[in-house]
């Protein structure tokens, strides 16, 4: 049986992405506290993939997990994009009227402040992770106490959805990878993430661009992170879509890039996920 590393504990949104990318498939999940342990636990083998998020549709890129894949030589095998749903989570005895605390992740607590606002007597507490929350009123039933979390935690948790979908944006969505310590040859792959560097001249990252539009590779997100070790200098992360049979387009555009560019990595070649 696989084995996939998660951000948090089983009921959380990560867990969630990792149901939906392998469907029918069952698969380990191994709890991890963090981003970096998530990572620790692919590269010493206490699991085999790690399902890491990338990209809220919301608060936009989450940096460092870029710098946590380049750094440690990972490989993008796959991508899962999922809606995100916000419920009020708590013990079954409770109403709206009963609760005078809520416990989740700083993000979710953003992302429902309409909903908040209208319980301005509730005490908000910023904790690691959705689905712990969950856990812990459950597990230590406590009363006046609401999390916020998915309908996966609150099913897991054995919680009662005290109000549905309180998000403050219908369409928030998150972007994960799936990661692993080894290249995996993914066939009738159409997407590309990849790592570079440019140097300062004039329009250096724009012949990148104009190479990769050149061989018919669609763009669908740019980013740009720090340099280790260097003082307001960039490289780049840029995914790319092709649609057009064949990879000759491809590996061309790669090396024409490889001439105009300090260094090229690519991170992964796997199959596009359509929301």
């Amino acid at each position: 049986m696989k084995s996939v590393s998660i951000q948090g504990i089983k009921g959380s949104f990560h867990h969630e992405a990792v149901v939906k990318f392998f469907k029918e498939e069952e698969v380990e999940i191994v709890d991890s506290p963090s981003f970096n342990t998530l990572v620790k636990d692919i590269i010493q083998g206490t699991a085999d993939y790690g399902m890491m998020a990338i990209e809220n549709s919301i608060a936009g890129s989450i940096l460092p997990n870029y710098t946590l894949i380049t750094k440690n030589n990972l490989y993008i095998v796959g991508e899962v994009v999922i809606p995100i749903h916000h419920h009020l989570l708590a013990l079954e005895s409770e109403t709206l009227e009963t609760i005078r605390e809520v416990q989740t992740h700083p993000m979710a607590l953003l992302q429902c402040q309409n909903f908040l606002e209208k319980h301005e007597d509730w005490k908000q507490l910023a904790k690691d992770d959705t689905a712990t929350c969950a856990k812990n009123i459950s597990e230590n039933h406590w009363k006046g106490v609401a999390g916020i979390g998915s309908q996966l935690a609150a099913e897991r948790y054995n919680l009662k959805v005290l109000a549905k979908n309180i998000h403050d944006v219908a369409d928030n969505y998150t972007r994960f990878y799936l990661l692993s310590q080894r290249k995996e040859e993914i066939e009738h792959f159409n997407k590309a993430s990849l790592y570079f560097a440019t140097n300062h001249k004039m329009g250096s990252l724009a012949q990148v661009l104009n190479l990769l539009a050149e061989h018919e590779m669609n763009i669908t997100k740019i980013q740009s992170v720090p340099l280790p070790e260097s003082v307001f200098q960039y490289s780049f992360h840029v995914d790319v879509v092709s649609d057009k049979k064949g990879y000759d387009h491809y590996y061309k555009a790669l090396e024409e890039i490889k001439k105009v560019t300090g260094f090229l990595h690519v991170l992964g070649e796997y199959k596009q996920f359509k929301i």
